[in-house]
């Protein structure tokens, strides 16, 4: 069987049908993100606008089908936060547990070190394991819990504060 090739690129707009799907993929079904309600493409074209050089927005591409993305985002809009971004990294069903979440991951680290990001924090549902362990094995530390601190599938969530300095 021939390994199938994952490419990875920035985003552009034309891909937010395929990153929307992926994301209330993750909405409706995980609790890797705590929107309780699918996003428009209106809502996701309005985000990705803020995005661009200084947040890079990356796509995984699987035969021209995007199967992965991830992207930096400012962790405050308060200037003293200015050289901290969180990141957000979600895959389609069916690709993971196949490496494409690392490489993303990586990406996003080597695209905040090029653009002299001093820290990336990542919020992470405590029973995201695979998350998780995906951080750490990138070098990122757990810095506290919130315990209780979401809410979603009737039950509240603990949630881990991750970060990694640049």
């Amino acid at each position: 069987m021939d390994k199938k090739t994952i490419i990875i690129r920035n985003a552009r707009v034309d891909d937010l049908p395929g990153i929307t799907e992926i994301y209330n993929e993750a909405v409706v079904n995980t609790f890797s993100t705590f929107h309780l309600y699918p996003r428009s493409l209106d809502d996701q074209k309005k985000w990705f606008e803020k995005h661009g050089e200084k947040y890079p927005l990356l796509i995984a591409e699987e035969d021209e089908s995007i199967v992965a993305w991830a992207s930096l985002s400012p962790y405050s809009e308060r200037e003293g936060y200015q050289y901290t971004v969180s990141d957000s990294i979600y895959v389609r069903q069916g690709y993971r547990q196949r490496g494409i979440g690392y490489d993303l991951l990586h990406g996003l680290v080597s695209e905040a070190q090029a653009l002299k990001y001093h820290s990336i924090i990542a919020t992470i549902a405590r029973v995201n394991i695979p998350s998780i362990k995906l951080h750490e094995k990138l070098g990122f530390v757990c810095r506290g819990i919130l315990p209780e601190a979401g809410y979603k599938f009737s039950k509240w969530v603990d949630i881990c504060i991750y970060q990694k300095i640049l």
